[in-house]
C-alpha cells in the first residue's frame, strides 16, 4: 500500500473524505447555472434503453398507469381522486427516472454485459423495484404515477413497461400558465411561466399522439368528477367507487411543493370549482396553437364537428384494439330509449360495399355498450386491402332499421385522425399478412382499415 492509498485510508476512517488528483474522471461535473424563471437546468443523460428481454422474469409491476399531463393542470387532484380507489395506489410525484446507475469499475460493467444487462436495463430494473415497493406496502393492486417530467421520457417508460397504460390529462393552456405563475411568481414573469408551461404541454401532446390511452380534461373532473371517474374506470377495467370523490376521507397525504399541489385548494380533501375559462383575447400568443389543437379555441373546430356532436350518435368511450380483438365501449347520444324496434347490435360495414356487413350483440345498460369484435372477423379471405369498414351501432330490421355512425365528438377534441393512433394487430388474408388498425375519420367517426403488413 502508498502512501497516498494509506492516507486516503486512513482519512476515509475518520472524516468520511478522500484525495485525488485533480482531473481524474472521479471529479464531479461542472454545475450549471440556473435560468431565471427555470429549474436547474440538468443535462438529460443519453442512455440506450430497450424492452425487457422477459417481462415475467424483469418486472414485478403489472400494468402500471401513467398520468401524462403538463405542470398545473390537475394531475394532483386527478392522483387523489384515483388514490381513493381500493384497488389503486397513487402516491407523490416519484421523480424515479431520476435514480440512475453507475458502474464503478470496468470488472462490475463487465459482470453486468455477462447477464445481458446494460445501463439501461439496471435503471430499468430500479425503477420498476421501487414502484412495485411503494404498490406492496399500499396493499392495492395498481399503481398509479402521475410526475408531469414523465411527458419528456414517454418512449422509455412505454419500452420499460410493455403493458403499461396512459391517462393524458388536458387543461385550457392559459389557464395552466395563470396557475404555473401563481405557483412561484418569484421564480419567474407571467411570459417566463407560458413558455416553460408550454414544453410540458408539448412533450405531452406528443406522448398523445404516439400511445394509446385516455383522455380527460381537468375541466370535465371539476364541472362533473363522477362522470370523469366513470370513465376513467372504465378504461382502467374496475368498477368505479362513488367513496373516490370525496378523496380526503380515503388518503392520507402530505402536500409538499415539488411533489404536487401544496395549495389549500387540494387540501380541501374534496373536488373544488376551477376557475372560468380566459376568452380568447385573453390566451397569449405562444399558446394559441396548442389551444386550438386541444379544442378550447372557439371557431377552430373542423367543419360539421359541431353538427355531428349534437345528432344522434354512438359516442365512444375507449378503444381497446389489443389480444387479437378490437374492444369498443361508449353510449348513445340523442337517442330516445325506445328508438328501433329490435335490440341494438354493433354494425360494421365495408366501405363502399353495403352487402358486406358484421354485426355483434350490443346489450345496452343505462344506453351504454360494450362489445368486443374478433380481428379475425375483420379480415375475412377474399378480402383486399387497403379496406375499410364503418362502426354504427343500429337496431330494428329492414327499412325501420335505426343506425348511428359511432365516432367521438363530445370531447372537444377535433382532428382525431392525427391525434389518437391506434396501435394495429396482425391477421392473415388468403395467406397474406395484414394489420388491422382502428382510426378516426377526419369527421371524428370511427371506424377499421385493413392494410398490407409493413
Amino acid at each position: 500500500m502508498n502512501l497516498l492509498r494509506k492516507l486516503n485510508h486512513k482519512l476515509g476512517a475518520t472524516t468520511g473524505f478522500e484525495i485525488r488528483k485533480a482531473g481524474l474522471p472521479y471529479a464531479p461535473a461542472a454545475q450549471t447555472g440556473r435560468a431565471r424563471g427555470g429549474t436547474a437546468a440538468k443535462p438529460a443523460a443519453q442512455v440506450a434503453y430497450r424492452p425487457p428481454e422477459d417481462p415475467e422474469v424483469d418486472r414485478l409491476l403489472r400494468r402500471p398507469v401513467f398520468i401524462m399531463s403538463p405542470v398545473r393542470s390537475g394531475s394532483t387532484l386527478l392522483r387523489l381522486l384515483l388514490n381513493a380507489h381500493s384497488r389503486l395506489h397513487s402516491a407523490h410525484e416519484l421523480h424515479f427516472r431520476r435514480l440512475e446507475v453507475s458502474t464503478g469499475t470496468k470488472l462490475a460493467e463487465r459482470a453486468m454485459a455477462e447477464l445481458g444487462l446494460e445501463r439501461g436495463d439496471l435503471e430499468h430494473l430500479i425503477w420498476d423495484r421501487v414502484l412495485h415497493r411503494e404498490l406492496v406496502r399500499s396493499g392495492k393492486d395498481f399503481l398509479v404515477e402521475k410526475t408531469p417530467s414523465n411527458t419528456f421520457a414517454y418512449k422509455r417508460i412505454a419500452a420499460c413497461w410493455p403493458d403499461a397504460r396512459f391517462i393524458f390529462l388536458l387543461r385550457h393552456p392559459a389557464s395552466i400558465a395563470c396557475s404555473w405563475y401563481e405557483a412561484d411568481p418569484d421564480k419567474r414573469t407571467e411570459e417566463e411561466a407560458a413558455l416553460d408551461a408550454l414544453r410540458y404541454m408539448r412533450a405531452t401532446e406528443r406522448a398523445r399522439q404516439a400511445l394509446p390511452g385516455h383522455v380527460v380534461r381537468y375541466e370535465e373532473m371539476t364541472d362533473d368528477p363522477e362522470a370523469a371517474m366513470k370513465a376513467i374506470c372504465s378504461y382502467l377495467e374496475i368498477d368505479f367507487e362513488p367513496g373516490m370523490l370525496d378523496y380526503g376521507s380515503r388518503t392520507q397525504s402530505s402536500y409538499q411543493k415539488g411533489l404536487g399541489d401544496w395549495k389549500d385548494k387540494i387540501r380541501s380533501g374534496q373536488v373544488q370549482a376551477g376557475r372560468a375559462l380566459p376568452a380568447a383575447d385573453e390566451i397569449p400568443e405562444p399558446l394559441r396553437e396548442i389551444s386550438a389543437a386541444w379544442g378550447y379555441t372557439e371557431g377552430e373546430a373542423a367543419p360539421g364537428t359541431a353538427k355531428a356532436a349534437r345528432e344522434p350518435h354512438a359516442e365512444i368511450a375507449e378503444v381497446w384494439p389489443r389480444d387479437g380483438a378490437v374492444r369498443l365501449t361508449g353510449s348513445l347520444h340523442g337517442v330516445a330509449d325506445a328508438a328501433g324496434d329490435g335490440p341494438w347490435s354493433l354494425l360494421l360495414v365495408r366501405r363502399d360495399q353495403e352487402d358486406q356487413q358484421l354485426r355483434y350483440p350490443a346489450e345496452l345498460a343505462d344506453g351504454a355498450f360494450d362489445v368486443t369484435v374478433p380481428v379475425a372477423d375483420l379480415a375475412p379471405d377474399g378480402l383486399t386491402p387497403p379496406a375499410q369498414w364503418d362502426i354504427h351501432l343500429a337496431a330494428g330490421t329492414g327499412g325501420a332499421e335505426v343506425r348511428l355512425r359511432a365516432g367521438r365528438h363530445l370531447d372537444g377534441i377535433t382532428g382525431k385522425k392525427n391525434i389518437m393512433v391506434f396501435p394495429g394487430q396482425p391477421a392473415r388474408v388468403d395467406g397474406a399478412d395484414v394489420e388491422v388498425k382502428p382510426y378516426y375519420t377526419v369527421k371524428d367517426n370511427l371506424s377499421v382499415e385493413i392494410l398490407p403488413a409493413s
